[in-house]
């Protein structure tokens, strides 16, 4: 894992600027995916492509922030350009963990396709997964 410091620099945080959230650790990179997390707020940002080979990753890296952070767990996927079932899998794994404790799965920027397996499998409906901010059609 790596971490990087961020400081408080011009339009930082005690300038009372409003704060965008920092993806200050790295918890898996590949040349296929990228998840980078927030430590300070419940946050993942992937990007890359979510397939049978690192969909283990993706789970890992759901259940690190689960651990470290109360409510509901927040991902931007916005920059995910494949993935596959094994990879939703691991999505709708952690929203029932989630759900289990009265918390939300809240998949950001969903792509048509991703959408649309979801839809097609009907994971979509799956207890305790939302997924805002869906393309238009």
């Amino acid at each position: 894992m790596t971490v990087w410091r961020i400081t408080d620099g011009e339009g930082g945080l005690e300038s009372g600027a409003r704060a965008e959230p920092c993806y200050d650790i790295v918890e898996h990179e590949t040349v296929l995916l990228r998840i980078a997390a927030a430590s300070a707020s419940p946050r993942l940002l992937l990007s890359g492509e979510i397939d049978v080979s690192n969909a283990s990753d993706v789970a890992h890296a759901l259940h690190a922030v689960q651990a470290r952070q109360r409510g509901d767990l927040h991902v931007d996927l916005a920059a995910v350009e494949f993935m596959d079932v094994a990879g939703l899998r691991a999505f709708t794994k952690a929203a029932r963990d989630l759900h289990d404790h009265d918390r939300l799965l809240v998949l950001h920027a969903v792509s048509p396709h991703i959408d649309r397996l979801f839809t097609l499998i009907g994971w979509n409906t799956s207890p305790g997964l939302e997924i805002h901010c869906r393309p238009r059609r």
